[in-house]
């Protein structure tokens, strides 16, 4: 979702979200654009300021938020516990990014809802199926599916074909 709040998005994932069906907004996803605008506060108050103004109107779109209830956060819980992910939890020294887990979080609500994944950060949710398998893995950026169960998922599928 955060590719909407480019000055010029990529029009391959505008087409995706358009007519992606069953899209909706991880609670983690939350946490991230939240955190992120707030660092951006003392570093470039005017991007924040736009940004703050972009998720406004997210939210204000309606789209379903994907909320983290019991169940999803007892996967979190076991994700986050599995030394295998522990690179996905805590950040190295000198880290550009501060990792607290919101990949695990929105691997645990996909598993928990059996809904794919769709993102760019195609790297740690293979890391991540590889250990749990995953509904899906898809990066609208290039709309490649990079994992998928037998399922069929209509959230790619249909805005591939409308290409």
């Amino acid at each position: 979702m955060s590719e909407t709040s480019r000055v010029k998005p990529n029009p391959q994932v505008l087409r995706f979200i358009e007519n992606a069906p069953n899209l909706t907004i991880p609670a983690a996803a939350i946490v991230e654009f939240q955190q992120g605008i707030m660092q951006l506060c003392s570093r470039d108050p005017v991007k924040a300021v736009r940004l703050t103004s972009w998720y406004q109107g997210l939210i204000a779109t309606g789209m379903p938020i994907l909320e983290t209830g019991k169940d999803v956060a007892e996967v979190w819980g076991n994700l986050a516990a599995d030394p295998k992910l522990r690179n996905l939890m805590v950040s190295h020294p000198g880290a550009k990014r501060i990792r607290f887990g919101q990949d695990l979080h929105i691997a645990a609500a996909a598993l928990v809802s059996q809904l794919p994944i769709a993102t760019f950060n195609v790297k740690d949710f293979l890391l991540i199926n590889s250990y749990y398998p995953l509904p899906g893995i898809y990066n609208p950026q290039d709309d490649t599916w990079h994992a998928r169960s037998l399922m069929s998922f209509p959230l790619a599928e249909r805005a591939s074909a409308s290409q």
